[in-house]
């Protein structure tokens, strides 16, 4: 007698549970949203602090120096063939001793393979 009941029984509880989905998920993005709206109302408190902070001086380094070119290298070759110090050569050419001696050994292999 009830069989004609049972599919829409079946219906009903397809809704309600339908019902109760819809309910959570909706729960569940409005917690999302607003967890995003907190860390983005963070964010925004952050960068604002930043920006009301004194900019912090940038410190730019000198540009390298060019080391020895092709003039200083001649001169340089000049003063060690009259037997200057490789102290006074870098000193008087605005270069390190480290580069004065580079040039030697440079100069010393190029000579020993002509």
């Amino acid at each position: 007698m009830m069989h004609w009941l049972i599919p829409y029984i079946l219906l009903g509880c397809g809704l309600i549970a339908s019902l109760a989905l819809f309910v959570t998920i909706k729960r569940e993005m409005r917690m999302s949203a607003a967890r995003s709206r907190q860390r983005m109302d963070e964010i925004a408190r952050r960068l604002e602090e930043t920006n009301r902070r004194e900019p912090e001086p940038v410190f730019i380094g000198a540009p390298p120096r060019s080391g020895l070119n092709i003039s200083k290298r001649v001169q340089a070759m000049r003063m060690l063939r009259r037997n200057e110090d490789i102290s006074h050569v870098s000193a008087a050419l605005g270069v390190t001793r480290k580069e004065v001696e580079l040039l030697i050994r440079v100069q010393k292999m190029s000579a020993g393979r002509s």
